[in-house]
């Protein structure tokens, strides 16, 4: 009976949601603890309602809910609202999580997680997709490889392109709800019995015209799909071994970042397998990360695309309280709490009117999403904007393209062009005119009080004596799902903002908003402040590289400005991805033109370094005769050094061994080869300057060293391998140049041979017998024969020869002792 119940909770279905994106694109909304991101309307219904609603349709019996901004507003919500009857929602909080690493860290270390699988989501994800049949193939998969630990649903949105239209124009295409500087390139091996599997992905290529695969990738895949068209969705079928590799790996930061590296592994052993479930033309995901991207899926939604999430099918509970039916024009008109809309107005959507709404004569209002109990004056124009619980809009006023939140005042006559964003309780007086992509607030940055944490980190609780009182408020008036609603409203809603103003300025910060407000921006009798991003949020965001910067403070508040209009409503975003094309063009050219340039440069000023000094050419015999499967006319220490150079020391050095091992093979090249390839590369790599000291060179040479070393280990098989090292390091400082000059100074090549011994990284055999092969030449007049005859050099081959035959002395004593 017990094994029974103890198999009955294991095949309980869990879930995470990610309540916080750990993002600063929703700022300064989010700014309103009362009121984080995951609670904000998107038409009419609060954003977390979604999530659930999604999640409980899927079959989650327990959810998870990470809370950092906001904690206690999204805690309050929960516990009042109706759809916790059929699914168990817990919030977990903990102000000091910055990242999504660190918030799948923490649960891990509560081990609060069991079932397997389980469904990791951000909670700002809106989508309809049917994850039953995924869920079904993530745990055949688990069941037959352990390994196979992740499942990423992934939406095709098309790519993007520059074009010019029939008048000469440029114009983009790009999809809406796609982040204008998310370029994922992610490479898919579609043949694989098991699923689609992902083999690399790529989440930051800076923009530029390629990516990386490893070359071992093609070996054991025999068809590999390259595609830029794909959008992550953020909603992750996992095992519980990724919250195990979280808490393993603590420089993963994001989740992006944990898929990149774990399919970017090449050993197939150290592999951990991730596959994609890639959504049906049908299903819809899409996350909303920014403004612009609110906006685009609030369009879709309205518009139908996104069936059955539409406005006419409110998640559970909403119909306790709301109705709505489409009407002409794809216009949702709330029924149980029908506007009142004066005569001559005109409503055309895609759009929605929330309910006990008021809207006076001759206005003109187009695809917009009027909240609950709005009240809209005389000759009002009202386009591509969205109005939340609670907005007064008095006569005469334009809004177009813009986000007005709760309680928030647009006096008469007033404008509200592109971009722009009132925060909640603020006040635009009469006929201002607000700059386009402004944004005011009454609150203040999360990170004004606190700079050890960034904005993300709550323990300052700006508004702590208002909090408790703003989310009741905030949940009964804009979460209309709650059990306990105020359905009375009175003919004048200008009482709501007198209460949230008196709320606001009773707060422990003794914060004195008219003081604060900047009177030039929203008039002598407006409230609130214009919020600009911070110079740290250029760093630290995602948004990278479509915008020139350099590091002088005006250009990166000029950047800074400049990305935050790119996450706004509005954004015409045809010149960056001219940029951005243009970019990769010159991308391609200068890649070529380098390549020439470093083959030119290879061959004028490196020549020396295979021709000078007796060397003999790396594709002939001894007798001059080319050996067997070389390529005529390419000399393969030469090609090996270029590889080398290549390299980037981020990436791992096996890569290098496989790239290297293949280009042996292709050329029936020796190890040697390798080696001395290397070695020759690595000078290079430590830029030397003639004044260098030979201090400076030791410690520069056993840094780069230090990475590099693996790679000699596994490419010297033997003694002969190790005395190619050693004679790679006399090419090197008998080729002329600023290298040869260098090396060849006394004792500096004395210096660079004892390294490469106390690295072990050549043994005393090959130093012995190298020293050996140098006399029998007998030839001390060459460039060799000097810097083997150096005085630095033979006290260090005397050193070596005591050191030897001292040990073998006492081999010898141990031997005798034993006979005796």
């Amino acid at each position: 009976m017990g094994g029974d119940q103890d198999n009955k909770h294991e095949q309980k279905l869990q879930a995470v949601l990610l309540a916080d994106s750990f993002l600063k694109t929703f700022q300064p909304i989010s700014l309103d603890k009362s009121s984080p991101k995951v609670l904000c309307p998107l038409n009419n219904v609060t954003l977390l309602d979604y999530s659930i609603e999604f999640l409980a349709g899927a079959g989650v019996e327990e959810l998870f809910v990470f809370c950092v901004t906001g904690r206690d507003a999204v805690e309050a919500y929960v516990e009042k609202s109706t759809w916790t009857s059929s699914i168990k929602v817990r919030c977990v909080k903990d102000s000091s999580v910055t990242n999504a690493g660190d918030a799948l860290r923490e649960l891990d270390k509560r081990n609060l997680v069991q079932s397997d699988p389980f469904i990791l989501m951000s909670g700002d994800v809106v989508t309809n997709v049917d994850i039953v049949p995924a869920l079904e193939k993530h745990k055949l998969r688990h069941k037959k490889d352990s390994s196979a630990i992740m499942t990423v649903l992934m939406k095709e949105v098309g790519g993007w392109s520059v074009s010019k239209d029939a008048h000469g124009d440029f114009a983009y295409q790009a999809s809406a709800i796609r982040n204008l500087n998310d370029d994922l390139i992610v490479a898919l091996n579609a043949k694989n019995p098991e699923g689609i599997r992902i083999l690399s992905y790529d989440s930051s290529p800076d923009n530029t015209s390629y990516t990386k695969i490893p070359t071992s990738f093609f070996t054991s895949n025999s068809e590999i799909e390259l595609r830029n068209d794909m959008l992550d969705t953020g909603i992750y079928i996992c095992s519980p071994d990724v919250l195990a590799r979280f808490s393993d790996e603590f420089d993963y930061l994001h989740i992006s970042k944990f898929i990149a590296n774990s399919v970017a592994e090449e050993e197939e052993g150290l592999q951990s397998k991730i596959y994609a479930s890639i959504l049906t033309p049908n299903e819809y995901a899409a996350r909303i990360l920014d403004p612009r991207t609110y906006h685009a899926v609030s369009r879709d939604l309205l518009r139908r695309w996104c069936y059955p999430i539409v406005p006419d099918n409110l998640p559970t509970g909403y119909d306790k309280q709301y109705r709505y039916q489409v009407q002409r024009h794809m216009m949702y008109i709330e029924q149980k709490g029908k506007a009142k809309v004066g005569r001559c107005t005109v409503i055309k959507g895609p759009g929605m009117i929330g309910s006990k709404c008021k809207i006076d004569s001759e206005c003109n209002i187009q695809a917009s999403v009027i909240g609950n109990k709005c009240i809209i004056g005389k000759n009002v124009c009202i386009t591509d904007s969205h109005l939340w619980d609670d907005v007064i809009v008095e006569d005469g006023a334009t809004i177009s393209e813009a986000i007005l939140c709760s309680q928030c005042v647009i006096r008469k006559g007033a404008t509200i062009p592109k971009g722009c964003i009132v925060g909640r309780g603020c006040i635009i007086d009469e006929n201002v005119t607000l700059p386009e992509f402004t944004r005011i607030t009454l609150f203040e940055d999360a990170d004004a009080d606190d700079d050890d944490f960034d904005a993300f980190d709550d323990d300052d609780d700006e508004f702590s004596s208002s909090s408790s009182s703003s989310s009741s408020s905030s949940s009964s008036s804009s979460d209309s799902n709650s059990s306990s609603s105020n359905d009375s409203m009175s003919d004048d809603n200008s009482g709501s903002h007198d209460k949230f103003t008196k709320q606001s300025k009773g707060d422990s910060h003794n914060f004195n908003y008219e003081d604060a407000s900047d009177k030039k921006v929203v008039g002598m009798n407006g409230l609130g402040r214009v919020w600009t991003p911070n110079n740290d949020d250029v760093n630290d965001s995602d948004e990278d590289s479509d915008f020139d910067s350099h590091n002088n403070e005006d250009t990166t508040s000029k950047k800074a400005l400049d990305v935050m209009k790119m996450q706004s409503i509005g954004f015409d975003p045809t010149k960056l991805f001219r940029q951005r094309m243009e970019r990769q063009i010159e991308d391609d050219c200068l890649s070529d033109e380098e390549d020439q340039e470093d083959e030119k440069l290879s061959d004028d000023e490196h020549e020396d370094d295979f021709d000078q000094f007796e060397y003999t050419p790396t594709n002939v015999n001894e007798d001059g005769s080319l050996i067997a499967g070389r390529q005529a006319g390419v000399d393969v220490v030469k090609e090996m050094k270029m590889i080398c150079l290549e390299h980037e020391t981020t990436s791992p050095i096996e890569n290098l061994r496989i790239e290297l091992n293949s280009f042996k093979f292709s050329q029936n090249a020796s190890f040697s080869d390798c080696v001395t390839g290397a070695m020759l590369a690595i000078f290079e790599r430590i830029h030397l300057t003639p004044d260098i000291s030979a201090g400076k060179l030791v410690a520069n040479f056993k840094n780069e060293l230090s990475h590099w070393s693996e790679l000699l280990e596994k490419l010297c098989h033997s003694v002969e391998e190790e005395m190619s090292l050693i004679v790679a390091v006399e090419t090197a400082a008998t080729s002329g140049g600023v290298v040869g000059e260098v090396l060849s100074h006394e004792p500096s090549f004395r210096f660079i041979l004892q390294t490469l011994h106390s690295e072990e990284v050549v043994s005393d055999e090959a130093i012995m017998s190298w020293a050996t092969m140098r006399r029998e030449e007998d030839n001390t007049e060459s460039p060799r024969g000097k810097l083997f005859l150096q005085a630095p050099t033979q006290e260090f081959l005397d050193w070596i020869e005591e050191d030897s035959s001292g040990s073998e002395e006492d081999g010898s004593d141990d031997s005798d002792s034993d006979s005796d």
